[in-house]
């Protein structure tokens, strides 16, 4: 029995069974049993169907959670991503205007927070002030402990400046052992001195780091706008320069000024002609006779240094030797100067006049190990005798690094070599350094000659000094004697020899013969060597 076109077109959509008898003579049973057999075949298909749809549904249903889910992460992802990127962001903003090591504001920043303050204060009529720190001898404890005890040191003098400075001021390191502070409103320079003072108070507490308490000193340069410059980058050199004059100067706190900046375009300028000046041998040489108080004569001679400078004329030592002590220069215009005069003291020597030349010395000098060496061969290529060469050096060059000029000046000392120590009084040398220094000379500082007829502390100074000489051996020089009063004072206190214009201005080579073993006439020139 084939099953009608009605029921087909009812069940044929969902049925995938079709039955098709060749016997038209079934059986009523074989029909029954068909009709059953597609009928439960009819429902299991749409049983089967509606299973399909609701599964769909379930599936839909799931892809819409799964979508949901992965929106949400992918949310989630992108804002993570997000604030990511903007940390590291704002690491590598603050990297670029901080310091690494103590975390304090580095130059960028400092330049910036200055420009803002200047601008801020333009207005408000109100000057800013900058204070540059250059810690002394901080290379000493790096070299002695270890950079790990100098970073640790570093570290701790940020928070040892806030102590006494205001939250508005800003502390930044400049690099190295050089720190800034800013202050953003003072009322005048000395506003910014005191300021500076309480630092050097604050600093001169021991730090304690590791194990150890250090001690740490300090020079201060200052600088206050519209007086010293008008923008970051001016005012930021400029007190640069104070901090090396401080330095230069054992000074605690200098402040700026223009007269003794040697990195001015002036300056600058100079220090390129002094290299050429050494090339072209402009330099000359003037002697100073050093008398003998008691009886006028010339016993020696010091070779003072001048510049015959193409477009400044003649140029005192003050004019170039800061310059040349703090380029490479210094090296090569002492050996100038040791060569000049040795040849000059050859010269006089062979006409029977052997006259002792002292020649200075600068700090930097004291630390070149090869001095001893050359003056050694200077004396050999002259052939002159070491005793008709000293050498001076200053209190101030030898308190810079006591142990290298105790054994450069032993070095010298050993060669025959006469040492003077020039300037006493105006340094700090201990009454140790001064005992075991290898000196035969002790040369008053000019500031406590030219004015001791009229300051009475001045003139126990002097007394005391030319004793404590006499009793350690020393012959005593007082440099500076410009008038008779001065010399019969110091002829009354034991004084040996006297240097300055009161006998006669410093002469050239040619000059100086006629006055040796002659009493010079005194001059009345007042200019200053």
């Amino acid at each position: 029995m084939v099953l009608d076109d009605d029921a087909r077109r009812q069940r044929g959509s969902t049925s995938s069974v079709q039955l098709r008898p060749n016997s038209a003579t079934a059986t009523a049973d074989t029909r029954a049993t068909l009709g059953a057999a597609a009928h439960i075949t009819v429902m299991s298909t749409q049983d089967v169907a509606l299973t399909i749809s609701t599964d769909q549904i379930h599936s839909w249903e799931l892809v819409g959670i799964v979508l949901i889910v992965l929106a949400a992460g992918l949310t989630w992802i992108t804002r993570k991503h997000r604030w990511l990127l903007s940390a590291e962001r704002a690491r590598a903003v603050h990297a670029c205007r901080h310091d690494t090591l103590t975390g304090l504001p580095n130059r960028a920043l400092l330049a910036d927070r200055v420009g803002q303050a200047l601008r801020t204060n333009d207005r408000a009529g109100t000057p800013v002030a900058l204070l540059l720190i250059d810690l002394d001898r901080f290379k000493d404890i790096n070299n002695a402990f270890g950079l790990h005890y100098g970073d640790g040191l570093l570290t701790q003098i940020g928070p040892r400046l806030a102590g006494v400075l205001r939250k508005q001021d800003t502390i930044a390191r400049l690099g190295g052992d050089k720190f800034v502070v800013l202050l953003p409103t003072v009322t005048s320079v000395a506003d910014a001195t005191a300021v500076a003072t309480q630092l050097q108070v604050a600093l001169h507490a021991p730090f304690r780091v590791h194990d150890i308490d250090l001690d740490v000193e300090a020079s201060i340069g200052i600088v206050v706008s519209d007086a010293h410059g008008q923008d970051p980058t001016t005012l930021l050199a400029h007190a640069e320069g104070a901090t090396d004059v401080a330095k230069d100067h054992n000074l605690e706190v200098c402040t700026y000024d223009p007269s003794i900046d040697r990195s001015s375009p002036a300056k600058l300028v100079l220090s390129g002609d002094l290299r050429r000046a050494l090339e072209q041998d402009q330099f000359v040489l003037h002697y100073q006779p050093k008398v003998t108080i008691s009886s006028g004569a010339v016993v020696g001679a010091e070779a003072l240094i001048r510049w015959q400078h193409p477009q400044h004329g003649l140029l005192s030592p003050d004019a170039f030797i800061p310059l040349a002590e703090h380029t490479r220069l210094i090296g090569p215009l002492t050996r100038h100067v040791l060569d000049t005069a040795l040849a000059q003291a050859a010269i006089w020597a062979r006409a029977g006049q052997a006259v002792p030349i002292a020649v200075n010395l600068s700090a930097r000098n004291l630390a070149d190990d090869h001095l001893p060496e050359q003056v050694a061969e200077l004396l050999t290529a002259h052939q002159v005798p070491a005793e008709l060469l000293q050498l001076e050096v200053t209190e101030t060059a030898v308190i810079t690094d006591p142990a290298q000029a105790q054994h450069l000046l032993q070095q010298l000392s050993d060669l025959g070599i006469s040492i003077s120590l020039d300037d006493f009084g105006a340094g700090y040398t201990s009454l140790n350094q001064l005992k075991t220094l290898p000196i035969s000379e002790l040369k008053i500082d000019r500031s406590f000659i030219t004015t001791m007829t009229e300051d009475r502390s001045n003139t126990l100074i002097v007394r005391s000094v030319i004793g404590l000489g006499h009793a350690l051996g020393l012959t005593i020089v007082a440099e500076g004697v410009e008038n008779q009063h001065t010399l019969t004072a110091l002829a009354a206190y034991g004084c040996d020899i006297a240097q300055g214009y009161h006998h006669t201005r410093p002469p050239h080579r040619r000059q100086l013969h006629h006055l040796v073993h002659q009493p010079p006439h005194p001059s009345t020139d007042p200019a200053l060597t």
